[in-house]
């Protein structure tokens, strides 16, 4: 046997090449989804055929064999680079999903907390709503007893009758004024106020019982 020429040993080079290319697609198609493994099957084949060309073939046609190796290298090469990148994209989607859907889960909780919250403020409200109600109808019950206890006192304020003496001495006018206050002490605060309020009095809201008997004396 001679020496290989160039071509035969081009030949060589690249049937070794297409084997070693087999082998890597073969290692990742294992890492590879089953369905994007299976169609790297046919590429990887179709390496090691070429890799699998005889002596005899290489002797002969070695310029064919370059050729053969050389497109199912390049065949299988852009094959798997694809599987790759939908494996990639796979990934990527599934990873996405997985963000929404935990995403959506807190956002689910979180929508239940803050409708939790809504009821419970919905309820304080009823509930405020009611005790003023309560507090209302107790107001105006206090107002009615009030009312009922002061009840509608005689007018002691009105002028002397048209047939009296047009003019008094000054020790009637203090007997008057003084049976006045006596009568007026008997009053509470309250119906003192209520008196001052029928005479048509003002700023007595804020004034002591000797303070509203002296106004109304």
């Amino acid at each position: 046997m001679g020496t290989p020429s160039k071509t035969e040993r081009a030949a060589r080079e690249a049937i070794t090449e297409a084997a070693a290319a087999a082998t890597s697609a073969a290692k990742a198609a294992k890492r590879l989804p089953k369905k994007l493994a299976a169609g790297l099957e046919e590429y990887i084949d179709e390496a090691r055929d070429a890799a699998d060309a005889s002596k005899k073939k290489i002797r002969r046609t070695p310029r064919k064999v370059t050729r053969e190796a050389e497109r199912a290298i390049q065949r299988l090469e852009r094959a798997v680079a694809k599987a790759i990148a939908a494996a990639d994209r796979k990934a990527r989607l599934r990873a996405e999903a997985r963000r929404a859907a935990d995403e959506a889960d807190r956002a689910a909780k979180r929508a239940a907390v803050e409708a939790a919250e809504a009821k419970s403020l919905k309820k304080s409200a009823r509930q405020a709503e009611k005790a003023a109600a309560r507090a209302e109808a107790e107001a105006l019950a206090a107002e009615q007893a009030l009312a009922a206890e002061i009840g509608e006192p005689a007018d002691t304020t009105d002028s002397p009758a048209e047939d009296a003496a047009p003019a008094a001495d000054t020790a009637s006018d203090s007997a008057a004024v003084t049976q006045s206050a006596v009568d007026l002490a008997a009053l509470t605060v309250v119906q003192l106020r209520e008196r001052a309020r029928q005479d048509g009095r003002t700023g007595y809201s804020r004034l002591t019982k000797a303070q509203l008997i002296e106004l109304l004396t």
